[in-house]
């Protein structure tokens, strides 16, 4: 199978996210053990996965990409450096951001 950028595709508007979603599932279920690592194949970073398998919409990954990660909590309000993981993505307030895992403030409920 060929690599390409499928994100890159999305941003650019040359596939919706529902066929590039069924683009990744033809490479899942087609994929070899002589494969690469199929983010890799599919021009994802290990940080772009990562939300990806956090059940976040690929658009929003592409959008991210090329505009920039989140950098704050939306819980506790604190920097997050999405380089450095310790988050989840999740929809808040009907968009998609990045919170800690746990919040560096033990005050702070992460519920």
């Amino acid at each position: 199978m060929e690599k390409q950028d499928l994100l890159n595709k999305v941003f650019e508007k040359i596939l919706t996210p529902d066929e590039a979603e069924q683009v990744l599932d033809y490479y899942l279920e087609h994929l070899t053990v002589a494969d690469p690592p199929i983010h890799e194949m599919l021009g994802f970073s290990v940080k772009e996965w990562t939300a990806y398998a956090h059940s976040t919409p690929l658009d929003t990954i592409a959008e991210w990409r090329v505009n920039g990660w989140p950098n704050q909590c939306f819980v506790c309000k604190k920097e997050i450096v999405s380089d450095n993981y310790g988050w989840f993505p999740r929809e808040y307030e009907g968009k998609y951001g990045l919170r800690h895992i746990v919040c560096p403030d033990p005050a702070i409920s992460t519920v």
